[in-house]
């Protein structure tokens, strides 16, 4: 036996040993190891040195497609950028779940068809395979040499020392990354979750709304019919009274004409009450029957201001009323639904009358470009606060109780609001003037002149 071969030999190899000593220490020992990412580029730089490879991977299998993606490929100096590769007609192959593959020369030939041992004259080759704690294949280490491997055995012996590590650390990365995936899912869920509770929510608030909703609307139909028949039997009592009345042969001719008036004025009352109702039927079911007519808008405002005249008078307030023209005489003449226009005027006017206990009614028109504005200002008892936007609604009052006051059925502005839309324009209570109660609107006017002007948003006086 040739001792001095064999002792130098062996002395080799604990050289070896010897110089990777402190590596290993600081690999293994528990105070100095890292965990995660951080420890397999650790590993990965460090056995690169260790066994002298020219490269390290260290990757994670994927059964599902037969891949190796790294988790960490280096050299002896740096990390280089991951890798994933098909295991068909490599090396690797041969050993995910099954043994270490060992080539210790000629890697690259014996392999055409994988292109980086090809491209880098690959001639020392082996891989170990990983498995999780079920004994699982999950993962690869693969040392790659530009030159042939002289002792592979010993190359092997060491990196087993690691091996298991790395295993249990792919197991943990794949888990964490599993629990991370699922965080994210719930919170995707919780996110959905959170939104579908939200529209339950704006759900569940539009249902109470309409719930509340239906129960003003039932509160106020029944406020309706209930002023409904105050309104029909009220003039219908005042009429036969008076009717009866008339019969007595020691009335004076001043009396006789005044229980005419007072029968004559009930009459129109009771009328209007009918007129309201057909009319609110008709515009809901758009059986509305008048159409565009010429004719002259000043000879129709006139005639109206005479009839509240005689009415104010007949109910014996000290009113004034004023009418404003836009137009002169012989140039007044419009095209527009005449029985609608007359309808909203006679409805601002009616509540005019009815709110104004003393002072003025104005009403009136201006032009502003293309169309008429038209309004209609008392000094009346005004609308109260915070009852602006709801005195357009249907059977809508300012007092919703059944006894009040002045009376009516709250149609009269839902059926101004109805007219004007079908008129092509728009009706607003002025919030501005605080004299009483100031209504405007305005409907489309087609003239033969232009004539200037602006809709103003306020008082006219």
């Amino acid at each position: 036996m040739n001792w001095k071969n064999l002792f130098t030999r062996n002395n080799t190899i604990l050289s070896r040993f010897k110089r990777v000593e402190s590596t290993i220490y600081d690999i293994v020992t528990p105070i100095n190891r890292h965990i995660g990412q951080q420890y397999f580029e650790t590993v990965s730089l460090q056995l690169c040195k260790l066994i002298e490879a020219d490269y390290v991977i260290i990757g994670r299998y994927s059964a599902q497609d037969n891949s190796v993606e790294s988790i960490s490929f280096s050299d002896k100096k740096k990390k280089l950028p991951n890798i994933r590769y098909s295991l068909e007609d490599t090396p690797c192959d041969n050993v995910i779940g099954k043994n270490t593959c060992r080539i210790t020369s000629g890697a690259w030939e014996k392999f055409p068809s994988d292109s980086f041992l090809v491209e880098k004259k690959i001639e020392g080759y082996i891989g170990i395979p990983l498995f999780n704690s079920g004994y699982q294949p999950n993962g690869i280490f693969i040392a790659l040499f530009k030159n042939p491997i002289a002792q592979a055995e010993v190359i092997e012996s060491l990196v087993y020392l690691f091996t298991p590590r790395m295993s249990s650390e792919i197991e943990h990365k794949k888990a964490k990354e599993e629990l991370n995936l699922r965080n994210k899912e719930l919170e995707i869920t919780h996110l959905e979750l959170k939104n579908k509770n939200n529209e339950l929510d704006i759900s569940l608030q539009k249902l109470n709304d309409a719930q509340k909703k239906s129960k003003e609307n039932d509160h106020l139909k029944s406020t309706f019919l209930a002023n409904l028949s105050h309104e029909i039997r009220t003039p219908m009592n005042v009429i036969l009274g008076f009717s009866e009345l008339l019969r007595t042969e020691s009335l004076s001719p001043e009396e006789k004409d005044e229980y005419i008036g007072i029968i004559n004025l009930n009459g129109l009352q009771l009328l209007k009450v009918m007129d309201n109702l057909i009319d609110i039927s008709k515009l809901q079911t758009r059986l509305i029957q008048e159409g565009p007519k010429l004719f002259n808008l000043n000879e129709l405002l006139e005639n109206m201001l005479k009839h509240y005249m005689r009415e104010v008078k007949l109910m014996q307030k000290p009113l004034t009323l004023y009418l404003e023209k836009g137009l002169k005489e012989y140039h007044d003449q419009i095209i527009t639904d005449q029985q609608g226009l007359l309808k909203v005027l006679n409805h601002l006017l009616d509540n005019a009358v009815k709110f104004t206990m003393e002072g003025w009614i104005k009403f009136g028109y201006t032009i502003a470009d293309d169309r008429l504005f038209f309004f209609v200002k008392d000094t009346g008892i005004g609308i109260p606060e915070g009852k602006e936007e709801v005195i357009f609604d249907m059977f809508r009052q300012v007092s919703t109780t059944h006894t009040r006051e002045f009376g009516g059925n709250g149609l009269g502005l839902a059926i101004s609001q109805k007219y004007i839309d079908t008129l092509g324009g728009e009706i607003w209570l002025d919030k501005s003037y605080e004299g009483g109660a100031h209504f405007c609107f305005t409907i489309p006017f087609e003239k033969t002149h232009k004539i200037s002007g602006e809709i103003p948003k306020s008082s006219l006086m």
